[in-house]
């Protein structure tokens, strides 16, 4: 009876995802204006590095196409993560301000659950091409062993670092729960230190590599796991090459629990 609610439940949320990626995709003119501004923003980003690498030809002990495997990383997961997760706590605080949330709250269905799948976004697909078209383009120029176990090891890398991405969504969020406006959160403690993983942490100082490494881990979503797969060794003990799915869980589970302390005080309100 259990495993039977639970199908049914998974059913449900299936649904309700596929019905909303489906109604973005009738949209054609604004489904590909949101696929052209991601890809110009990204894009960006990949040029600005080969631009740097072009220049000094490495960073650090790191060539051009290790560099841009980092960005690949970096941005399949961002991507995954963002699909899901960015639509429903991006528009969080609006959510709360206008009341809309109680809504959901009203419903008997897990709350995130429900926001997660009935605001998946299209928007990210281009991202998916031209992320794994990357990865492949480093593992041909850098002649990697890429063989069924590296590929499902990329696979579970991907996995954690998209839900190290999603916990700061989730978390950066969460704080509109008690100070409404904290939009401004997401930019200090996400998106400006999010930045810094473009390169290699090994070239900057040692406050940075401990804040990006303990403090908020976002090293784990592709410097540490980006060094099994192309045999380098930098920083800290070599098991961090093997973490990323452990710290994604493990900061996934806090940042739910951190949205199960944001609901409680919601309710306390009684908004």
């Amino acid at each position: 009876m259990v495993w039977e609610g639970i199908k049914e439940s998974a059913g449900l949320y299936l649904a309700f995802a596929k019905i909303t990626f489906l109604t973005q995709l009738e949209y054609r003119g604004q489904y590909f204006m949101r696929l052209l501004s991601k890809v110009i923003a990204w894009s960006s980003g990949f040029i600005m590095i080969l631009v740097l690498l072009e220049r000094f030809q490495v960073i650090g002990a790191w060539g051009k196409y290790e560099v841009l495997f980092l960005y690949a990383l970096d941005m399949l997961s961002y991507s995954i993560a963002a699909t899901f997760f960015m639509g429903p706590f991006g528009k969080l605080p609006r959510l709360i301000q206008r009341g809309e949330l109680d809504q959901i709250l009203l419903r008997p269905v897990n709350p995130m659950v429900y926001l997660v799948c009935t605001k998946v976004s299209a928007g990210y697909t281009s991202n998916y091409v031209i992320g794994i078209a990357m990865i492949a383009v480093c593992v041909r120029k850098l002649e990697l062993p890429f063989g069924a176990g590296n590929f499902l090891w990329l696979c579970v890398v991907l996995l954690g670092a998209s839900l190290i991405q999603a916990a700061a969504f989730i978390a950066t969020a969460v704080p509109a729960f008690w100070i409404l406006k904290s939009d401004g959160l997401q930019e200090i403690f996400y998106k400006n230190l999010e930045d810094f993983i473009a390169y290699p942490l090994s070239i900057y100082n040692r406050g940075i590599q401990i804040l990006l490494t303990f403090v908020l881990p976002y090293g784990f979503i592709n410097f540490y796991p980006s060094q099994h797969f192309l045999g380098k060794q930098e920083l800290f003990h070599p098991v961090f090459k093997y973490l990323t799915p452990a710290v994604g869980l493990a900061m996934f589970w806090a940042a739910y629990r951190f949205w199960e302390k944001g609901l409680n005080a919601y309710e306390g309100t009684g908004s």
